[in-house]
């Protein structure tokens, strides 16, 4: 009986001494992870860097993708992140950051309309008739003041905050046409350039930011052969 009960207390202590290596094993599994945040035009082809990246560094990774100023107002809130990217380097004043890479990548600007439009024409003198709807960003975005600089004044039905908000009403043929970027017409099929465009800055200039050693290391990897082949592939020029 003796030996039975002292049996059984060691196979407890065993048992919860095992349940706390497991726990203990686990978490330091997961200490490995990094946030980063960045404007909703790069959702595809970031996402697509972060699913690599994840495979070759054993890092969980979390992705936010919004507005550049609204992710910069969240930082500036107190959120946060390893790594910023941005369309518009001068949010990223006084935000503590301490690697910065200005002109990472680049985008374009580009006139869309609904690819179920595909058989109407349109023109670039369509921008300022009031009998077409259109969608463009808010002025004070990134998207928003390339658009102004350079279509100048858009006679819009509808501004967003976003490019991907742009690119939603265009793809949902809610609107007849849309300002986006060069990407969004590329990653996009149910939209269709409104008339032949050639590529014309002003463009929008991306930076990335990032702080510690985690975030660091995600950075050194935008710069891997991995990394450009997937920019490359989405449409955006990274040398």
């Amino acid at each position: 009986m003796w030996l039975s009960n002292s049996l059984k207390k060691s196979n407890k202590f065993l048992f919860i001494l095992g349940i706390g290596w497991f726990i203990f094993s686990g978490c330091s599994n997961q200490d490995k992870e990094i946030t980063i945040s960045a404007a909703s035009s790069l959702t595809e082809v970031v996402s697509t860097v972060v699913r690599n990246y994840e495979k070759v560094s054993n890092v969980k990774a979390k992705t936010i993708f919004g507005g550049s100023n609204h992710l910069a107002a969240q930082l500036r809130d107190g959120a946060s992140v390893d790594v910023f990217i941005t369309a518009d380097s001068k949010l990223l004043e006084g935000l503590n950051f301490r690697k910065v890479i200005k002109d990472f990548t680049r985008n374009s600007l580009v006139v869309v309309k609904p690819l179920d439009f595909v058989d109407q024409n349109f023109e670039p003198k369509d921008l300022e008739l009031e009998e077409k709807l259109i969608a463009i960003c808010s002025e004070g975005v990134p998207c928003g003041n390339a658009t102004k600089s350079r279509f100048g004044i858009v006679n819009a039905d509808t501004y967003e905050l976003n490019v991907k908000a742009v690119l939603a009403r265009v793809s949902a043929a809610e609107v007849d046409l849309g300002i986006v970027y060069e990407t969004d017409l590329k990653n996009e099929p149910k939209v269709v350039a409104a008339w032949p465009q050639e590529k014309t800055c002003p463009c929008v200039s991306y930076a990335v930011a990032s702080k510690g050693k985690v975030g660091d290391d995600f950075v050194e990897f935008l710069d891997s052969k991995i990394a450009k082949r997937i920019f490359h592939e989405h449409g955006f020029p990274h040398e």
